[in-house]
């Protein structure tokens, strides 16, 4: 569903802005839920936004390209990625691998003395997380759950996992508004919480469990048993 960047998504800005100035304003219109699935993004309104060339924007949008955020289709222009299902399948099955290890790796780090306000800062940000869902503010909401994800693998202190999970994050959005589940985006509120308690009690078994369960109910949240379309007989259409 196509929808109109300049009225929904991306305001327009006041200053020339960077490169990276643009790929994090659209980057954080996804993961908001601002940008939906199919939506274009033209380079000549995109460029008149943000006050800069298309050959700029055009970098930008070959970048999200790479980590799959975007679409480009040959004399058509770029579109906001429409994820399959064995696409969105792939994302979670991903997650369900690399996050446990993020959080092992975290309870280590913790107990080695390596991240003394890891749990701190995360309950700071579960506690700004649960402050947007109490006063309605959904796409802080959406955007908080998502960060919660991205600290857990920067403070395990690997920068592979840390851009691993922030590339994951928006593909998991775009999975969510794909298969429409919107209000999975947010994670149910107690999830964090209990495995912030599981990493810092150093529970290693009751943390994966936690983290592999909540990947599960996301992903049991999506309709990604979608049956494949009857082959069309030809011979039926165009003769019958």
């Amino acid at each position: 569903m196509a929808i109109s960047t300049s009225r929904r998504a991306l305001k327009p800005s006041s200053k020339t802005a960077s490169k990276a100035d643009i790929y994090e304003r659209i980057y954080e219109a996804v993961v908001e839920h601002r940008l939906l699935p199919g939506t274009k993004l033209s380079e000549e309104r995109v460029a008149e936004l943000f006050s800069v060339s298309r050959t700029q924007v055009r970098g930008v949008l070959q970048r999200l390209a790479v980590e799959q955020l975007v679409t480009l289709i040959p004399n058509r222009g770029a579109f906001v990625t429409t994820p399959s299902v064995d696409e969105a399948h792939d994302v979670l099955e991903v997650r369900r691998t690399l996050e446990p290890a993020v959080v092992l790796r975290l309870i280590d780090r913790i107990a080695e003395g390596k991240a003394p306000t890891a749990i701190k800062q995360l309950r700071a940000l579960v506690k700004r997380e649960q402050q947007a869902h109490h006063v309605g503010d959904r796409r802080a909401a959406v955007r908080l759950s998502g960060e919660f994800h991205v600290q857990l693998a920067q403070l395990s202190g690997s920068s592979i996992m840390a851009r691993m999970m922030r590339e994951l994050t928006p593909l998991t959005c775009l999975a969510i508004l794909t298969f429409e589940a919107p209000t999975v985006a947010a994670c149910p509120n107690d999830e964090h919480t209990l495995l912030i308690d599981a990493i810092e009690a150093g529970q290693k078994k009751a943390a994966v469990a936690l983290m592999t369960d909540h990947l599960h109910h996301i992903e049991k949240s999506l309709n990604l048993h979608v049956e494949d379309e009857p082959e069309i007989d030809l011979a039926e259409v165009l003769l019958g």
